[in-house]
């Protein structure tokens, strides 16, 4: 049993480290989007893609480690919590685990704040770049033109606004 508990220390803080970087990564995003550095926004979003599935890969051994501990106290896996099998380990176990418990949920309620943070700077700069268009469009298309019978040609825009060559 302190052998599975040790292991999912190692796992609990491997994953508190993984999210640390993962809040980094979002940081340097919020700077890369305020900045309009479009290759950092993109190096993040990968950085963020290989972080979060190191991630997963270390929930997958946490899941393992925690099922084999509640067959081990014998107690269902489905819905045990880190906090409730603190409750049912010895109390320096307990403590180990309340207080990563502690530190990966203050994690997590930090990244979900930074990337709701960038999920608005992005569309606020969507925004931007939108109604941008929007202007172009009109700029571009020709005024209407009004015929006898009072019908109006509103015209056709040529060209295009946007390219994809760089």
């Amino acid at each position: 049993m302190e052998n599975m508990l040790k292991e999912l220390f190692v796992i609990l803080e491997d994953q508190a480290g993984l999210y640390r970087s993962l809040l980094d990564i979002l940081q340097s995003e919020k700077k890369a989007v305020v900045s309009a550095k479009l290759d950092a926004v993109n190096a993040a979003r990968i950085k963020k893609e290989m972080v979060l599935s190191l991630i997963h890969e270390k929930d997958e051994k946490r899941k393992d480690v925690v099922g084999k501990i509640s067959d081990y106290l014998g107690c269902p896996p489905i819905g045990l919590t880190l906090t409730q099998l603190a409750q049912r380990v010895d109390v320096h176990f307990s403590l180990k685990l309340t207080q990563c418990t502690a530190d990966i949920s203050s994690l997590v309620q930090d990244i979900h704040r930074e990337n709701e943070i960038n999920k608005s700077l992005i569309a606020h700069s969507l925004n931007l770049i939108r109604s941008s268009i929007k202007l172009i469009v009109q700029l571009v298309t020709p005024p209407p033109v009004y015929f006898r019978t009072g019908k109006m040609y509103q015209g056709e825009v040529c060209g295009t606004v946007l390219s994809s060559s760089a």
